[in-house]
């Protein structure tokens, strides 16, 4: 699917690029547009026990016996709502990850939204090398800005800047719509912004494909309903979906 696909979407989780895209992935599927989500951190966790964060993570998502198995499946159905394909690699979410004495590298809410571990200065590498064999040429890319400061955003957007094809860069809900902040690591991108404003009926398409995410939603929502509500406050307040472009690109979007 990835050799065909005309756009792929850059997911830290399995759920970010349908929690930031899901409407313009929608419109884009539902006008021709093959689109394929490229989900990095979809590995199961390595040996040994979980750390105290990573087990009340867990509790707060009320999963099964395989959490990550679980949230697989979510996203399969989250992206087949959209017509999207899916790719999910095999990096351990930050929670799950450990430095080279068994330690777990992020344990605690702090450290998850912060900077790379000093421990993994390899890993932004090992993530470019596996997207430059499933980014295709002529496809667009669409990486998170990072907003928000979470460490696999940070990773993801480090790795997709190291890639050497046009790229668009989408803004990370539902931290844009609450603590829209940076990490000052990054330049800003030096492109133009694209807004594409997007239908009442693709909107509320795209609040139904994040509902997939079932395990998630009490992370950041009441219920159903606020998720919507916020979707349609974060697209109406920019009237659309904003991209920036990492430079000039003369292509248009969608």
């Amino acid at each position: 699917m990835s050799s065909v696909a005309a756009h792929i979407y850059l997911s830290p989780h399995l759920d970010d690029a349908i929690l930031s895209c899901g409407g313009l992935i929608a419109h884009q599927a539902a006008g021709g547009e093959s689109v394929l989500v490229v989900t990095i951190c979809a590995g199961d966790p390595g040996e040994g026990p979980l750390s105290e964060f990573a087990q009340a993570l867990h509790a707060l998502w009320v999963s099964g016996a395989s959490p990550v198995g679980d949230r697989r499946t979510e996203d399969r159905m989250a992206c087949g709502r959209l017509d999207a394909s899916v790719l999910q690699l095999d990096f351990p979410d930050a929670i799950y990850r450990r430095g080279p004495g068994g330690a777990a590298l992020y344990n605690s809410e702090a450290t998850l939204l912060g900077p790379l571990s000093p421990e993994e200065t390899s890993l932004v590498q090992q993530v470019a090398d596996r997207l430059g064999s499933v980014c295709s040429e002529g496809a667009r890319i669409y990486s998170p800005l990072a907003i928000g400061g979470h460490v696999d955003h940070r990773l993801t957007r480090a790795a997709a800047e190291r890639l050497s094809c046009p790229m668009w860069y989408y803004r990370d809900f539902p931290y844009a719509s609450r603590t829209p902040i940076t990490p000052s690591e990054f330049s800003p991108p030096s492109g133009r912004e694209s807004i594409l404003a997007l239908s009442a009926e693709e909107i509320q398409t795209w609040a139904a494909a994040v509902a997939e995410y079932r395990s998630q939603i009490s992370s950041f929502w009441p219920d159903v309903y606020a998720l919507y509500q916020e979707i349609r406050a974060f697209h109406d307040q920019s009237r659309g979906v904003v991209l920036v472009a990492a430079k000039d690109i003369a292509r248009a979007i969608p």
